[in-house]
């Protein structure tokens, strides 16, 4: 097996309670990489089409890639994947810690969970074997005190654990996957397809080191890249110093970030902006910083807060999404609320992207009088009231009241109230999307509607082009001249590059920060270093186009319309924004995603790959008549 991998993968089925490990090869790692790559390919062969994302037959992958743990810089990104319970349609979810490094010390490239149990379990993986432990006890608490329990009942500090909290266990479809307790796979709802299993958690442990073809190389390279980083402007400073908090005050002013529900951008428009986006007045609560695996970069970092209204005590520092999430997006300017609302998060498994989007939401609705107080348990709703939304998040995570029909995030929420609750629900294809406006950034929007997640910022790499000339990668192919920022032609060929890059990087398991934003990431190079493999760019760019055409292939199969996936009006600029840096701005996405669907080989009608692609991608055979002819 090449360098990078373990060579094994386990699959459990909680329903028989079993375990088989089985071998895999290069010949099987190479076209897909690890991560989605890997977990695509085996749930299209092992979940039939159709399945109850929350049933017993769909299959819940947690899988890592070639350089998670080891020394390549940033290696510590796993990723959860699955049939998505909130878009029904594919969906992964990437996070970082120590969780990934972990699976690969118990010597597993991948574990997959099939069935359902019937009361609570555990899965340890643990120095080549899996095993299946009761979580009777466990079921309830909370994500923090889940992995203290079951690092104690392991006997081992080194023990690593991705758990759900209590959102999970009662099915919100915006909850995720938490390990080092406050990294979050949150995106797609997968921690709820765990909750519907009755899985608490995965740990994973052991002494496995990870093969490296030439390890001289790695380390060169490697620290060849953590030199460079400290003398660049720009991002890798503001993470080196802040994380990503650093950029909420410019994304602010800017207009990149939505405020009021989307309705405005700007600081003009939030009133106190000061308090969420002062990337100092955040960090003055950091009591230590941290890094994920193999992070040269270090962004993380614990806070605590012993007073205020507030006393939550150790918590995660919140990064730009959440402080957006429940700042600006809610016009609230207390940042103690805030780690308050994120420590809620955390514990309970809740996106914190989303949970902001339907607080949102909820407030909107109150206002218009959709809500009233006789359906809010007596909550009187109003923008930048912290009480009142921590106590609505509350009900969220119990599904109590109206946190009942909020906890499957803002689509099924507005479907279920009526009366015009539509409007003032956001979201893409039913994710709520990542708080970047399309309409500072049009490629942004092509992103959220173009990529089989729908609403990822994440999967929006193409909104770089409309910020002028740059690089994403130390590579000729992967570098642009400037475009005119609202420009509906000619960024096809560079979108579809850069998102077929995006996706070997993700799933060899690297961040998504230095690999698109720095322009210096030697992925190839520490690929070829680690596996022994001499990768080029056509090749990788190919293995990428792959990976995303599966991914499409997968939401055709399950009866996804990608034409039929839109932007809501509000990022469209319908009716335009008429005060703040968006002012007067209206956009068009649709010939970016046709330019885009067009390059990848798809339809630019339809979003759907054509059979030439297919074979080109030697992948006709696997996705078989998911993706159909044109």
């Amino acid at each position: 097996m090449a360098g990078g991998y373990t060579g094994r993968i386990a699959f459990v089925d909680l329903t028989r309670r079993t375990v088989a490990i089985e071998d895999w090869t290069d010949l099987q790692a190479r076209p897909f990489i690890g991560g989605y790559g890997l977990g695509v390919r085996v749930i299209l062969e092992r979940q039939p089409a159709g399945a109850d994302p929350l049933g017993p037959e769909a299959v819940l992958g947690f899988t890592t890639g070639p350089l998670t743990g080891t020394p390549a810089p940033t290696g510590g990104r796993y990723m959860a994947c699955g049939k998505s319970p909130l878009t029904g349609g594919w969906g992964d979810a990437n996070a970082g810690g120590r969780f990934g490094a972990g699976l690969k010390a118990a010597g597993f490239d991948a574990l997959f969970v099939c069935g359902s149990a019937d009361r609570p379990v555990w899965v340890e993986a643990a120095d080549g074997r899996v095993l299946l432990h009761d979580a009777s006890a466990l079921w309830g608490r909370d994500s923090i005190e889940t992995e203290a329990e079951i690092r104690r009942l392991a006997a081992d500090p080194r023990t690593r654990i991705a758990c759900i909290g209590p959102a999970s266990e009662r099915l919100s479809r915006i909850s995720g996957i938490v390990n080092d307790g406050g990294r979050i796979a949150a995106r797609s709802g997968l921690g709820a397809v765990m909750g519907a299993k009755k899985l608490k958690a995965v740990a994973a442990r052991g002494t496995s080191r990870v093969s490296v073809a030439e390890p001289e190389s790695l380390h060169a390279l490697a620290s060849a890249f953590a030199r460079e980083i400290r003398n660049m402007a720009g991002m890798p400073q503001a993470l080196l110093r802040y994380g990503t908090c650093g950029f909420t005050a410019a994304l602010l002013a800017g207009g990149a970030t939505p405020v009021k529900n989307w309705l405005h951008a700007g600081e003009p428009a939030f009133p106190g902006a000061a308090g969420i986006t002062d990337a100092d007045a955040v960090i003055r609560y950091q009591t230590r910083k941290y890094a994920c695996s193999g992070c040269p970069i270090g962004c993380g970092g614990i806070c605590k807060v012993t007073e205020g209204r507030y006393p939550v005590g150790e918590v995660h520092k919140p990064e730009y999404e959440t402080l957006a999430a429940f700042g600006p997006l809610c016009l609230c300017h207390d940042l103690e609320a805030v780690f308050k609302l994120q420590d809620l998060c955390n514990r309970s498994g809740l996106d914190t992207i989303s949970a902001g989007h339907v607080l949102a939401f909820a407030i909107e609705c109150f206002e218009r009088g959709i809500l009233t107080a006789a359906d809010t348990d007596g909550i009187r709703l109003a923008w930048g009231d912290a009480a009142a939304m921590i106590a609505l998040l509350e009900r969220v995570i119990r599904r109590e009241g109206i946190g009942d029909l909020l906890a499957d995030g803002v689509k099924a929420a507005a479907e279920r109230i009526g009366r015009g609750a539509a409007a003032c629900a956001v979201h893409v294809g039913g994710q709520e999307p990542g708080l970047h406006h399309p309409l500072f950034l049009p490629g942004r929007g092509t992103g959220f509607v173009a990529d089989p997640t729908p609403g990822r910022h994440t999967a929006a790499p193409m909104a770089r082009l409309d910020g002028g000339a740059g690089a994403f990668a130390p590579y000729p192919e992967l570098r642009f001249e400037a475009f005119e920022r609202y420009a509906t032609r000619g960024k096809g060929p560079m979108a579809a590059r850069a998102s077929c890059y995006l996706q070997v990087g993700n799933c060899a398991g690297v961040c998504i920060m230095p690999l698109m934003f720095f322009g210096n990431y030697p992925l190839i190079e520490l690929l070829n270093a680690v596996t022994g493999w001499e990768m080029d760019v056509a090749e990788v760019l190919e293995t990428g186009a792959r990976i995303q055409t599966l991914r499409q292939a997968f939401n055709l199969r399950e009866g996804i319309d990608p034409a039929a996936i839109r932007l809501p009006d509000r990022l469209l600029g319908r009716p335009p924004q008429t005060t703040g840096p968006l002012a007067g701005v209206t956009i068009d996405v649709d010939p970016l995603v046709r330019d885009f669907w067009e390059e990848m080989g798809w339809d630019p009608k339809t979003g759907r790959p054509l059979p030439e692609t297919l074979r080109r991608l030697q992948i006709e055979k696997l996705v078989g008549v998911a993706a159909g002819a044109a």
